[in-house]
């Protein structure tokens, strides 16, 4: 059984963080090669359920390739449910226009996508798709790679502290949000321009090392240029690289709403995988995923 932990000084996790930007020549570089042979077309995609004007928007990208929802599927969209907030589903799968049977059961609005693109095709899609036919509205973005949420969201989904709302930041290769979540304020057809080039629906990348270097790394840094950005906790790599990896049950313990799934998978080195057992069953998370 968990016992109670706090954060530590020593832990150099900085709370309630304003976004302030590191970009470096070395990197910009790279970047620039990447774009220049690495884009693609963006996947294909469909909208099966259309959005339509609503306050705020919950927007959840769940990656399906064989065409079934898993647990944590269902406890996170269960659980955005129960807070009352809308829900947007991008959902990938490899057979066009064909979902997990019930998944509509919690989607206000679904949108199709095949399976190349990673997370942020299908964040664009979502994004560009509440710009157009509800503009004005927060929406809070999640993937599926992490457990939760385990505290409420709402708080962030409808009172954003910032603009552009990171939950975790680093300062790994350079300042930057860690993409498994964030919230857009007041999103618009204005203001996904000034989202810049990592939410385009016209292009997108394939491997996952283009994803994090041309799109991760950079939306924030991108976006601050034009609103105000922060994060609710940030590391400066001093003592820890990666908050969610490195701090996950000090993080929960201080109300934060996700663990990494990839803790009790590739990732399983960084914690006892007993440790982040006990912390779902704690929660009522089923442990199988």
């Amino acid at each position: 059984m968990l016992t109670g932990v706090q954060l530590h000084p020593e832990s150099r996790l900085i709370k309630d963080w304003d976004f302030a930007p590191s970009p470096t020549l070395y990197l910009s570089a790279r970047r620039v090669l990447r774009m220049g042979y690495r884009l693609r077309w963006p996947p294909q995609r469909e909208v099966l359920t259309p959005v339509t004007p609503r306050a705020s928007w919950a927007a959840y990208f769940v990656y399906a390739p064989d065409g079934r929802m898993l647990p944590n599927h269902h406890f996170t969209l269960g659980r955005l449910r129960d807070m009352g907030l809308s829900v947007l589903v991008v959902c990938a799968t490899g057979q066009r226009g064909v979902v997990p049977e019930g998944l509509r059961a919690y989607a206000d609005a679904l949108v199709w996508k095949d399976l190349p693109g990673y997370d942020f095709s299908a964040y664009a899609l979502a994004l560009h798709q509440v710009a157009r036919y509800s503009p004005g509205a927060n929406v809070l973005v999640l993937n599926d790679s992490v457990f939760g949420p385990f505290a409420d969201l709402r708080p962030y989904a409808l009172r954003p502290r910032w603009d552009l709302l990171g939950f975790t930041a680093s300062s790994t290769g350079e300042n930057h949000f860690q993409s498994y979540a964030f919230v857009v304020a007041g999103l618009d057809e204005q203001r996904i321009q000034r989202l810049g080039a990592p939410f385009s629906e016209r292009v997108a990348y394939t491997r996952a090392g283009d994803v994090i270097l041309c799109q991760e790394l950079r939306f924030a840094r991108l976006a601050a240029r034009h609103m105000s950005a922060g994060a609710a906790w940030y590391s400066d790599g001093s003592q820890v690289s990666d908050p969610m990896l490195m701090r996950p049950v000090e993080l929960c313990r201080e109300g934060f709403p996700f663990v990494k799934k990839s803790l009790l998978g590739k990732f399983a080195c960084f914690q006892p995988p007993g440790l982040i057992r006990d912390l779902l069953v704690e929660h009522g998370h089923p442990v199988e995923g």
